[in-house]
């Protein structure tokens, strides 16, 4: 039996890695503004680990120099990652100084075979695969140390980059970018940037740099955040009323009843995080339960499995609170999901700042309750097609509220989170595998349940490794963080 916990793991050296060319980062001016979507990213960073096999043991898999020549032609591209996090304390301004610190490379290795971790395929049962909560600590030892805390957050290299050798000579890469700086899509075109370079070095003695389409860096509209921006323009943005969030006023000023304000305690449990796999056919068969059967509309597999892994939560809690008072009564059934904006903006291509927002809307109890399936399919359709997400002029309205708020750490969104909510990111639609071919192709790649991620209620779609394996490409793994006693419940009633 393989030790899963993070014992096995040990870091042996820790590099800083700079930019190949010192003149990329000084012509940037310091400090580097970052944009509206910035200032309201979740102050977490996006994690992944990939996990590469050893084919033969003939080849060094992404040999340590290789991968740190690779890392210093990516911060030519991205030099703003070579700085460090801040917050300012006039206005709660983010924005990245000190730069040309860094990024870090950590170089770690685990005393077991990557064999050692494997499971029986359940659809293949003469083979076996790699999961994540099979790794050392569930592949958190396989990320780079991080520190949560904000303080800890802005003081850390904004790009982390763990190269974790197994005994046998496998390799995971566990990478890290902080939220503040870009969104899910970015991460993953800097992750397929990073293999891009490393493979255009063919060999540890091939320093030159390839030919490479530089990215987008420059944040939307971060010309106006931190006050640059005239009073009159300034008071009309003030005036808007953004769809999604609102900014507290200033407590000198206003007194806020307590009775009126409800608070949702967390409930006094533990949340565990689990894998869980759609096939195709049955995503299929979720698709057509979905479909209004009137005929009216269209529904995706996203607002299909959406809306069914809601349900199947919801009605759990709604079990749970009734047999538990120490779980209590359930708050608003508050739906959450993050809406690419690029296209909508007519944003460069390659362009890696954030450029989602947070939409979210409350689906009725009721419906979520005992209602049909293509009811809740049709709210999650309608939300992430809502007007004010179509329009580009109403988009800027919201980013120019931001950028005109006096304390930008006074803006909160109107979702509510609680015991009745739901978050969910669409992941299974970016190149987390094909893109991310190094030596070999990765037979893992998945973000790990961290402290950040393990929130009860949120949930990520993920592509599985049989899209690079000539599988069931369609298949979607949900990674999905609930609280131990629904994980319990849910079972009552059959596996999700």
């Amino acid at each position: 039996m393989a030790n899963t916990s993070s014992d096995s793991v040990s870091v042996i050296s820790r590099h800083t890695v700079l930019s190949a060319e010192e003149s990329s980062w000084k012509a940037l001016a310091s400090p580097f503004r970052l944009g509206s979507f910035d200032q309201v990213a979740g102050f977490v960073p996006i994690q992944v680990v990939w996990v590469y096999a050893q084919p033969s043991s003939n080849i060094e898999l992404i040999p340590v120099e290789r991968l740190r020549r690779a890392l210093e032609l990516l911060l030519d591209h991205y030099p703003q990652l070579t700085g460090r996090l801040h917050v300012k304390s006039t206005d709660g301004t983010r924005e990245i100084i000190h730069l040309g610190t860094g990024a870090e490379l950590v170089e770690a290795q685990c005393s077991e075979r990557l064999d050692a971790f494997s499971s029986p395929n359940s659809t293949s049962p003469a083979s076996r695969r790699i999961l994540m909560q099979d790794l050392p600590a569930a592949g958190n030892a396989l990320l780079a140390p991080f520190d949560p805390t904000p303080e800890g957050a802005c003081g850390a290299p904004i790009l982390a980059v763990q190269r974790t050798r197994f005994e046998c000579g496998s390799v995971a890469l566990g990478v890290r970018v902080h939220h503040t700086v870009s969104d899910g899509l970015g991460f993953f075109q800097l992750a397929r940037d990073l293999a891009e370079l490393y493979r255009g070095l063919e060999s540890s003695e091939n320093r030159d740099p390839v030919p490479f389409r530089p990215p987008h860096i420059r944040p939307y509209m971060s010309e106006l955040v931190g006050g640059n921006i005239e009073p009159e323009e300034r008071q009309a943005a003030l005036d808007f009323q953004p769809p999604l969030f609102h900014a507290e006023p200033p407590a000198s000023t206003t007194v806020i009843d307590p009775s009126s304000v409800t608070i949702y305690p967390p409930p006094p449990y533990p949340v565990e995080g689990r894998f869980v796999r759609f096939s195709s056919a049955r995503l299929a068969a979720l698709k057509a339960q979905a479909t209004d059967p009137n005929g009216a509309g269209w529904i995706s597999t996203f607002d299909a499995l959406s809306a069914y892994i809601y349900q199947r939560v919801h009605q759990a809690r709604l079990r749970l609170s009734a047999r538990d008072p120490n779980f209590g009564a359930l708050s608003p059934t508050d739906f959450l999901t993050p809406v690419d904006l690029r296209s909508r903006l007519g944003l460069p291509a390659r362009y890696f700042p954030n450029a989602l927002f947070a939409s979210h809307t409350t689906i009725p109890p009721d419906v979520l309750a005992t209602g049909p399936l293509w009811q809740i399919a049709k709210a999650v359709h309608d939300l992430t097609r809502s007007s004010f997400l179509s329009s580009k002029d109403e988009i800027d309205r919201s980013l120019k509220w931001i950028a005109a708020q006096q304390d930008t750490r006074k803006i909160d969104e109107h979702f509510r989170y609680g015991n009745g909510s739901f978050m969910l990111s669409q992941w299974n639609k970016f190149d987390m595998y094909a893109g991310s071919v190094f030596d070999v192709a990765p037979v893992l790649a998945s973000p790990p349940f961290t402290q950040s991620s393990l929130v009860d209620g949120l949930v990520y779609l993920l592509p599985t490794e049989e899209i690079a394996t000539g599988g069931d490409a369609g298949a979607i793994d949900v990674s999905l963080s609930l609280i131990t006693p629904i994980w319990a419940v849910i079972e009552e009633e059959g596996p999700l």
